[in-house]
């Protein structure tokens, strides 16, 4: 899994109460959360840090997070198997900001992953289990939401 790196600070902007907008928002961000952890796990399997979908779904801090982890296992002949079970909750809705965010709190839960050494030979992984995750995604300038900063706790953080 992707190591933790410290969420980006969001833009300043107060929550709004949820409005037909806000809750089209939230569901266009949720299903950018849940396209990027689709293309974490099947670039994982090949290891490929440079997997197009991850730049579909990510950028800034997000995106190097996943990148770094990636190549980290290319570098030491590792690949994903398995996968992550979400459970993606709306925090917040910031319709106003700029850009417009939606901030995410999820469990992530990866007791199903592993890393396994792409020749074959042994590996000791450190196991999975339901991670606390946080992430921001933000609409851009072309009307597209991509997640923008992501932070992944340790194993039993949830």
């Amino acid at each position: 899994m992707p190591s933790s790196a410290p969420a980006a600070p969001a833009t300043s902007s107060a929550p709004t109460p949820p409005t037909p907008s806000s809750g089209a928002q939230a569901a266009t961000a949720l299903d950018a959360y849940r396209g990027m952890w689709r293309a974490y796990v099947g670039a994982s399997r090949i290891p490929d840090p440079q997997h197009a979908d991850l730049a579909r779904y990510t950028q800034g801090d997000a995106l190097k997070v996943f990148v770094d982890g990636l190549t980290s296992m290319q570098r030491d002949g590792l690949v994903g198997q398995g996968d992550v079970t979400l459970h993606p909750k709306v925090t917040t809705v910031r319709p106003n900001a700029s850009p417009p965010t939606v901030d995410i709190k999820d469990c992530v839960d990866t007791s199903k992953t592993r890393l396994v050494k792409k020749d074959g030979s042994p590996y000791k992984d450190t196991p999975g289990g339901r991670q606390s995750a946080k992430a921001s995604v933000s609409r851009l300038d072309d009307g597209t939401w991509k997640v923008t900063s992501f932070a992944l706790q340790s194993a039993g953080t949830c």
